[in-house]
């Protein structure tokens, strides 16, 4: 097993050789020079937006059918091809009408009955205007379909609707199963995109089989339409369509770019060399190593922020190691809170992100939006909060702490938050403290205990395999962070399996229980106040046997509480802006952080470097008019704001 240090020196070495071979080659081959540059698919350069795909390459680039869960979703759909009744303004946290005109009217007093009335005058990208009849005909084939149609959607509404009917050629009503104050975040979009994707009614309906339509040439609802992609999967090219203005979001203006590439520029190696070069405007989880060795030759290349951490921290996700709660010895929260304990969080976020994270100990990222409505009213119980044996895990020093080894390690002070304040706004508000003697104490009270090796051994004798599933390449950061978290369990004592695997089989780990032990993973996702979203799947009903090989319906956590699983189930009834919903999900969160169901690590370090040569305003700190993400819907709003800067 190849230990962190070397990895990481290796890496650096690597990076060191990889600068002089920059050096030369951008010297001599840059598109800076050149005149009417055109991409490698045949665009003009300065009207083309490139984004490096989220997941590298796709296996189905020929599956456009939303209605299937092998489709290519990372190529652009949410973004560019798809029209939602809903869309969310990612800058504040607040819904607003994309399709539909207006927010749903309410029509009983308990919540369970809509009206939803659509704009009229928005066309099919084939000259189709989309009417109530598309909306019926896709919440009757989600129904129709269960069972064969394998989008997770489909799950999602025909356990929240009861009924729905068409009223007139623009409107329709929706009665849900239960009270849904989360309406139009539910049929409309929460974070990245909706789980109601209206499809043409007059296209879909003359299949005769749904779940083999590839719908290779989509017709779709966005202002724009795919005009080419590769068979073996590494881009997909959008072009803005001749009537824009009669899309789904044409009404908010012109979009800037002609074309959208969406294109894999290999490993970080590569794409660095790429990005240097001037090849693509924005790219997905380059590491800090990378940023800066590109920043350091190409004065167009900058970060969201020019202060540690540098990143955007909004993500609706935190990375946090997703543990299987069915199988011994995790299905003890003992062992859970020793694995947590015996974490080094500061040197984890060195060692991996060179100091660029924010810690978060809530089952929920620590963003603008969510600390004054649950971190903040938490403080005081953390820091008070004790475990069975009297011991206090917390430690609210954490931000201060990693500020001063940064310091201390070179980093400029001009660059670090100055003030309490900022420095908890930058690095978090506290994490769990390191320490591995209370770690072992834990574990020997379940019998688990060190051999004279200084190895875990399970209360059998035989060693303790734990086997803690990762992203290979295709996410180097989280490559990354997982290797130093394996690491420092190694050093703990636990004999550490870090297994890479590619995204499709990170999906089925996360999916299967019979395929999960430990992984790092981004489940919780909570990015406004409602964390039903992310939670309210949390239910005895959804738990599966420990070896299963069925694909889990919910409950990612594998968690079993049954005050959680209570407050949930109160919570779906009640108005999600009501303070009794928040003190639920205070109550909620103290439940996980108890069982220490889930080991939230920290928000989602979203290093998204940008190349301004050919286009500017990009989302900044200092210009947040939208979350930074090309994979996310709301792209849509970089998409319209951005400018050319006149290079040819």
């Amino acid at each position: 097993m190849v230990r962190t240090a070397s990895f990481f020196t290796r890496g650096l070495l690597f990076t060191l050789l990889f600068s002089l071979v920059i050096m030369d080659l951008s010297a001599c081959s840059s598109p800076s020079t050149q005149q009417n540059v055109m991409t490698s698919v045949g665009t003009p350069r300065n009207q083309t937006l490139i984004f490096q795909t989220f997941d590298g390459k796709t296996n189905s680039p020929d599956i456009m059918n939303p209605l299937m869960s092998n489709y290519a979703i990372w190529r652009g759909f949410r973004e560019l091809g798809w029209g939602y009744l809903w869309e969310m303004d990612t800058a504040t946290g607040k819904s607003y009408p994309e399709v539909a005109d207006g927010f749903p009217q309410i029509l009983n007093k308990q919540n369970t009955q809509f009206r939803v009335k659509l704009k009229q005058g928005i066309y099919w990208s084939d000259g189709v205007e989309l009417t109530a009849d598309d909306a019926i005909y896709t919440l009757d084939t989600y129904f129709k379909g269960q069972g064969k149609l394998t989008n997770g959607n489909i799950v999602t509404l025909t356990n929240y609707i009861k009924s729905y009917k068409k009223v007139d050629k623009y409107t329709f009503d929706v009665e849900t199963i239960n009270p849904a104050y989360d309406f139009t975040t539910v049929m409309g979009v929460y974070t990245w995109s909706s789980a109601f994707i209206m499809v043409p009614k007059h296209v879909f309906e003359k299949q005769k089989d749904l779940a083999a339509f590839r719908n290779t040439k989509p017709v779709t609802l966005g202002p724009y339409v795919v005009k080419s992609f590769d068979p073996n999967g590494f881009w997909q090219l959008w072009e803005r369509r001749d009537d824009w203005k009669r899309s789904a979001w044409g009404w908010m203006g012109e979009p800037k770019p002609k074309y959208v590439l969406y294109k894999d520029f290999g490993t970080e190696e590569t794409r660095t060399l790429a990005f240097i070069q001037n090849q693509y405007d924005v790219d997905t989880f380059m590491s800090p190593d990378s940023i800066q060795s590109a920043k350091g030759r190409n004065s167009a290349i900058s970060t969201f922020s020019d202060k540690m951490p540098y990143n955007d921290m909004g993500d609706a996700c935190s990375y946090g190691i997703l543990m299987n709660q069915e199988k011994a010895p995790l299905d003890k929260p003992e062992v859970r809170w020793a694995l947590a304990l015996s974490l080094n969080l500061q040197s984890v976020g060195i060692n991996a992100m060179n100091g660029q994270l924010r810690a978060s100990a809530l089952p929920m990222p620590d963003t603008h939006i969510l600390r004054p409505v649950y971190f903040d009213p938490l403080q005081s119980w953390l820091k008070d909060f004790k475990l069975a044996d009297g011991y206090q895990p917390f430690d609210p020093n954490f931000a201060t702490d990693l500020s001063s080894k940064l310091k201390t390690m070179g980093t400029s002070a001009s660059e670090l938050p100055q003030g309490n304040q900022a420095t908890s706004e930058a690095f978090g508000m506290g994490w769990w403290k390191n320490d591995p003697a209370e770690a072992e104490k834990l574990l020997n009270s379940v019998g688990i205990k060190k051999n004279s090796s200084g190895v875990y051994t399970l209360p059998n004798g035989q060693v303790w395999q734990l086997e803690f599933v990762i992203p290979a390449d295709w996410n180097k950061v989280m490559q990354r962070i997982g290797f130093s978290i394996a690491d420092n369990w190694r050093k703990a004592g636990i004999q550490v399996n870090a297994r890479q695997v590619d995204n499709g089989e990170f999906g089925n780990v996360q999916n299967t229980n019979s395929k999960l032990v430990t992984e790092l993973n981004w489940n919780s996702c909570v990015f406004n106040t409602n964390y039903l979203t992310s939670w309210r799947s949390i239910q005895p009903e959804n738990l599966k046997a420990a070896d299963s090989s069925e694909a889990i319906n919910g409950n990612f956590f594998r968690w079993k509480n049954p005050t959680a699983s209570s407050l949930l189930k109160a919570s779906s009834q009640m108005d999600t802006s009501s303070e009794k919903f928040l003190e639920n999900g205070r109550a909620i969160s103290q439940e996980f952080i108890k069982d220490m169901a889930y080991i939230n690590i920290m928000n989602i370090p979203t290093t998204i470097p940008t190349n301004s040569y050919y286009w500017k305003n990009y989302p900044k700190q200092d210009n947040y008019y939208a979350a930074p993400y090309s994979w996310w819907s709301s792209a849509k709003k970089m998409v319209l704001n951005i400018e050319p800067t006149g290079q040819k």
